[in-house]
C-alpha cells in the first residue's frame, strides 16, 4: 500500500470513476460526520455500491472504509451495513493501540462468519493521532494481529487534539517518528498524511523521514506518491502480511 486515495462521502459518480482508475493501491471511503441520520445511512449504502462495483472491475484498488471510533454507538451500524459486500478492510480513527485492534478484530470476525467470509479476510488500517494516547501506544501494534494492514498518521487530528493551528513542532515530529518506527516493527506500511494541492513535494520529505507510502486527497496526487515511493522498494519485514 503505497498510495491510498481518500474519498469523501459526497463524492460524485465521476469522482468514483476517476478514483478507480487513478492507479491508487487502495481507496479509503469516508462515511461523513459521526451522527446517525439520512446522510450517514446514504454514505453506507454508497460505500457498499462502490465495493460491489470494484469487485466487478478487474485490477481495481483495495477498498477500505473509515468507520466510526470504537467508543461510538455508530460503529455497529457501520459494520453491519458493510457486510454483505464486505470491504477489503476498514480504517479506524482514534486508535488506542493493540487493545483497540483486538476489540475491532472480534467485531469483524463475527460479521465475517455471518457473511460466509474467511476469518481474518478483513484487514485493518489504524489512523493514529486524533487520540494522543494512541500515539503513546504505537509500540503495542507489533504482533498484535495479522489483520493490521497499515499505520497512517492523522496529523490534522493530532494538531486538533493538541490545540495547534498547524503542523510542525516537537510533538508532531516526535509522533511522526514514533509511527514510522512502530510500522517498521509491526511489518506494515507507514502512511504519511495527505497534503493540499501544490504541496506534493512533502511526499518526498515523508519518504526521507521513513514513511513507505502516503494518503492522497485527489486522484492526480497518486502519481506524485508513486514517484516519491518507487515500486519494488520495500523496507518492511520479509514476513509482512501487508
Amino acid at each position: 500500500m503505497r498510495a491510498c486515495l481518500i474519498l469523501d462521502s459526497d463524492a460524485g459518480d465521476e469522482d468514483l470513476a476517476a478514483a478507480l482508475d487513478c492507479g491508487a493501491d487502495a481507496l479509503l471511503l469516508r462515511l461523513g460526520p459521526c451522527a446517525e441520520g439520512d446522510a450517514r445511512r446514504g454514505a453506507r449504502a454508497r460505500a457498499g455500491a462502490l465495493i460491489d462495483a470494484a469487485r466487478a472491475k478487474g485490477g481495481a484498488p483495495k477498498l477500505f472504509v473509515e468507520v466510526a471510533p470504537l467508543d461510538s454507538d455508530l460503529i455497529e451500524a457501520d459494520l453491519d451495513a458493510l457486510f454483505g459486500p464486505g470491504p477489503d478492510g476498514v480504517f479506524l480513527p482514534g486508535f488506542d493501540g493493540a487493545a483497540g485492534l483486538q476489540r475491532l478484530a472480534v467485531k469483524l470476525a463475527v460479521r465475517e462468519a455471518q457473511a460466509g467470509l474467511a476469518d481474518g479476510a478483513t484487514r485493518v488500517g489504524a489512523l493514529v493521532g486524533a487520540d494522543p494516547a494512541g500515539v503513546l501506544a504505537l509500540a503495542s501494534f507489533a504482533g498484535a494481529s495479522p489483520r493490521l494492514a497499515a499505520l497512517a498518521f492523522d496529523e490534522a487530528g493530532l494538531c486538533a487534539a493538541l490545540g495547534l493551528a498547524a503542523g510542525g513542532g516537537a510533538a508532531i515530529a516526535t509522533a511522526r517518528a514514533m509511527l514510522v518506527l512502530a510500522a517498521a516493527s509491526a511489518g506494515v506500511p507507514a502512511l504519511a498524511p495527505p497534503v493540499r494541492t501544490g504541496e506534493e513535494p512533502a511526499y518526498a520529505a515523508a519518504r526521507r523521514d521513513g514513511f513507505t507510502g502516503a494518503m492522497a486527497l485527489i486522484p492526480k496526487q497518486v502519481a506524485a506518491i508513486r514517484d516519491a515511493f518507487p515500486q519494488g522498494e520495500n523496507r518492511q519485514r520479509p514476513n509482512s502480511p501487508a
